[in-house]
């Protein structure tokens, strides 16, 4: 391309050695030149001018610094098999648990249930039949030390009693909970403290919807249980206390101790399991401290020797042989 440039030059801006023969051997013989046409002077002007724009051009390029060059590619096989890399595992989110909890006039148990339940709940809701008591209180002081919703369902009639429809309120917490699992235990009763660690496995086994737990129910003082009797046969009972949310699990339509059912099936009837972790019932633990109005009054007068009327079957008790959740065994402690 230089080349070409520079001998384009040369004819446009200076004739060569022929041409100037050929004009000195004409003016010697009288001939006279004829001058370049206009046009053609034009034309070769024009073409100079071309010529050294594109010299011009070429030299700025040639002092600009070129782009690097991308290194070239290696010649590499392809590889088809796949690389044996680790990959990190999909984590699943954890599961949740909602405990709901019914209450009415349970200051005494609920400081010491809230300890416990707060270590292991995602969400606790309560729903308050009308306490009189300092009960309200006490769940208010715990809201910053835990996940607690409180709602208010006055209730009417005698408490303990089909005048107190329960299921409508139980069945308006399970409306209510957000967790994976629900469990539904009272303010009165505690789970061992191994459940707390056997919690996560629980929420993560497929194989079952709704876990039962033994169920430990004190009579008259923390070292003595309540066992079956003929014609009474549900203390020694393992108690449905969790079970998988957002499946149709709900609680029959029955007024007083009202049991969970799934579109008609109970709790054994769908897949289920029975976990050996105590749930320690202690309502009955401290003697006459028993509420008035509790529909177990009547035993605990018949323990006490008073009159009853007709005694339709007889209370049998053992001692406790296990431990007490640590909550309690604080408890205990204090009152000693």
């Amino acid at each position: 391309m230089k080349k070409v440039l520079r001998q384009a030059v040369r004819k446009t801006a200076k004739p060569n050695r022929k041409q100037k023969l050929l004009k000195r051997s004409r003016r010697k013989n009288g001939i006279k030149l004829r001058k370049r046409p206009l046009r053609t002077v034009k034309l070769r002007k024009r073409l100079l001018r071309k010529v050294k724009k594109r010299l011009r051009r070429s030299r700025s390029l040639r002092s600009t610094p070129q782009a690097k060059q991308p290194p070239p590619l290696l010649n590499v096989p392809v590889v088809y098999e796949p690389l044996n890399v680790p990959h990190a595992p999909l984590l699943e989110p954890k599961p949740k648990l909602s405990v709901i909890v019914p209450i009415l006039n349970e200051e005494k148990f609920l400081p010491l249930f809230l300890e416990s339940v707060a270590s292991y709940a995602d969400e606790i809701l309560f729903v308050d039949g009308g306490s009189t008591d300092d009960s309200i209180n006490i769940i208010n002081q715990w809201k910053n030390r835990a996940n607690i919703r409180l709602f208010h369902i006055k209730q009417t009639g005698l408490p303990y009693s089909d005048d107190w429809n329960e299921s409508v309120v139980r069945n308006f917490m399970v409306d209510q909970a957000i967790g994976d699992w629900i469990m539904a235990i009272d303010a009165d009763e505690i789970m061992d403290d191994s459940f707390r660690d056997a919690l996560p496995r629980l929420m993560a086994q497929k194989e079952a919807d709704a876990i039962s737990f033994p169920w430990v129910q004190f009579w008259m003082n923390p070292q003595t249980i309540r066992i079956s009797a003929p014609n009474d046969e549900h203390w020694s009972v393992n108690k449905w206390l969790m079970w998988r949310n957002h499946m149709g699990i709900r609680y029959d339509d029955a007024k007083n101790h009202c049991k969970v059912h799934l579109f008609g099936r109970y709790m054994w009837e769908i897949p289920n399991r029975a976990e050996p972790i105590s749930a320690f019932h202690y309502h009955y633990a401290f003697g006459t401290q028993v509420k008035a109005n509790d529909n177990r009054r009547r035993d605990v007068d018949q323990y006490l020797g008073k009159s009853v009327g007709r005694i339709e079957y007889d209370i049998v008790t053992k001692p406790f042989t296990g431990k007490h959740p640590a909550v309690m065994e604080r408890y205990f402690a204090k009152k000693m």
